[in-house]
C-alpha cells in the first residue's frame, strides 16, 4: 500500500486518539452497560463534550513520547551527540507529570512546544503506574525495573518510535532492531514485567514493518514483529514469552473466524495489562483492516480498557491506512487535533533526517 510517510505517521497519532476518545466515555464500564447507555451496537459515536471528544492520558502520553524523540534528535543534530532516546523521553514525562499537577522539575520544560498548549493540562484518569514510577525519582530501565508491572501503560504511548531509528548508542550493528529496543526502554521507565515492554517492543515493531512497504500482509507483519520481540528481549522470560506468544497467535486465529467481537475480544481478557491491551487492538485491526471506523468501535465495546485498546488499535491501523483512511466525522471534534498534526509533522521531519 503506497502511502506516504507523513500521512502513515499522521494516521498512527491521529487514529490513536480517535480510538482513545471513543473509549474514554466507557473505559471503566461492562460491555452491558455500554449497552444499556448506548444501546444494542454499544458505543458507536463520540461521546461529545462541548462539542469536543476529549482525548485521555494515552494520547497525552504518546505525544509527550513522540515530543521527547524529536527534541533528542534535535540535540543529537545540534551537538554532534546525544543520551540515548529514552533520556530525552523520560525528560518529555516529567514535563508530563507536571501537566498533571505534579510539581517535578523538567530539564528543558521551557522548550517544550507541549507545554504551551493548554488543551494538555487536563487530568483524564492518568495510571497511577505511570505516575507512581514517575513521582519515584527513579528512571526504570530493562536492567533496573521500576517495579513488576505489565500494566498497559508501556505501550499504550510508544507508537511514535515505530517511525524512527535510534540515536545516542545508534545500533550501527542493527539499525533494524532500534524501534524495537527503543521501544522496550520506554516502556520500562515506567513498566518493569517483560509484558510491560516486550508488548510495546511488539507494537513499534510492527509499525516499523507497516512504514517500510514491503508487501508484507498484516498477518505476515504481526508474526514477523512477534518472532523478532521474543528472539531478542524473550530469551529469558520464557512465561512471558509464552504468554505474549499465546495471545498474538490466538488474535491472529480469531480474526479468521465468524465469531462474535465481544465473544472474542472477551477470549484475549480485558486489556488492562500489555500482552492483552495489544492482542484485542491486533483481532479488531485484522478483522476491519479496511474499516477504520469498524475496528475502533469493536476495540472499544467490551469490558476493559477501552480508551487503551482503541488508541493501540488506531495507532496500527491509522499507520496502515493512513489518515486518509480515516473518515473526517472521527477527526473534526477531536481534542488537540492541531497538536497532534504539528507533532505529527516534527515526527516526519526527524524520520527523513533520519534516512528513513
Amino acid at each position: 500500500m503506497d502511502v506516504e510517510l507523513i500521512d502513515r505517521i499522521r494516521g498512527s497519532l491521529l487514529g490513536g486518539a480517535a480510538g482513545d476518545a471513543l473509549g474514554y466515555a466507557v473505559e471503566f464500564i461492562t460491555a452491558e452497560m455500554i449497552q444499556d447507555h448506548f444501546g444494542p451496537g454499544g458505543i458507536r459515536h463520540y461521546a461529545l463534550s462541548k462539542g469536543k471528544a476529549l482525548i485521555s492520558d494515552d494520547t497525552q502520553m504518546t505525544l509527550f513520547t513522540a515530543e521527547g524523540i524529536i527534541m533528542g534528535w534535535n540535540r543529537a543534530v545540534a551537538g554532534g551527540m546525544a543520551a540515548d532516546m529514552e533520556v530525552y523521553v523520560y525528560d518529555a514525562y516529567m514535563n508530563w507529570l507536571c501537566t498533571q499537577g505534579y510539581a517535578k522539575e523538567g530539564m528543558w520544560r521551557q522548550f517544550s512546544y507541549l507545554m504551551q498548549c493548554p488543551e494538555l493540562f487536563h487530568q483524564r484518569a492518568p495510571g497511577g503506574t505511570c505516575l507512581g514510577a514517575l513521582l519515584s525519582g527513579h528512571m526504570g530501565s530493562l536492567r533496573e525495573p521500576a517495579n513488576n508491572s505489565k500494566g498497559c501503560g508501556g505501550v499504550m504511548r510508544v507508537a511514535p518510535v515505530g517511525f524512527v531509528g535510534a540515536f545516542g548508542r545508534r545500533y550501527d550493528d542493527c539499525p533494524q532492531d532500534a524501534p524495537l529496543w527503543q521501544a522496550a526502554k520506554i516502556a520500562a521507565i515506567t513498566h518493569g514485567h517483560p509484558m510491560g515492554y516486550m508488548s510495546a517492543a511488539m507494537l513499534t515493531e510492527m509499525i516499523r514493518l507497516i512504514t517500510l512497504e514491503n508487501g508484507m500482509t498484516l498477518e505476515d507483519i504481526a508474526l514477523s514483529a512477534l518472532e523478532k520481540t521474543e528472539r531478542l528481549l524473550g530469551a529469558d522470560e520464557a512465561p512471558a514469552g509464552m504468554s505474549l506468544h499465546g495471545l498474538v497467535r490466538k488474535a491472529i486465529a480469531l480474526a479468521q473466524e465468524d465469531v462474535d467481537d465481544l465473544r472474542a475480544i472477551r477470549s484475549l481478557g480485558e486489556g488492562w495489562v500489555g500482552e492483552e491491551a495489544l492482542a484485542i487492538a491486533l483481532y479488531c485491526v485484522l478483522k476491519y483492516r479496511d474499516d477504520f471506523s469498524a475496528c475502533i468501535r469493536a476495540a472499544v465495546n467490551h469490558d476493559g480498557d477501552s480508551d487503551s485498546t482503541g488508541a493501540i488499535a488506531g495507532n496500527l491501523l491509522g499507520a496502515w491506512l493512513g489518515a486518509a483512511g480515516i473518515d473526517e466525522a472521527w477527526l473534526a471534534p477531536l481534542e488537540g487535533r492541531g497538536v497532534i498534526e504539528i507533532i505529527s509533522q516534527q515526527l516526519c521531519e526527524v524520520a527523513k533526517e533520519q534516512g528513513l
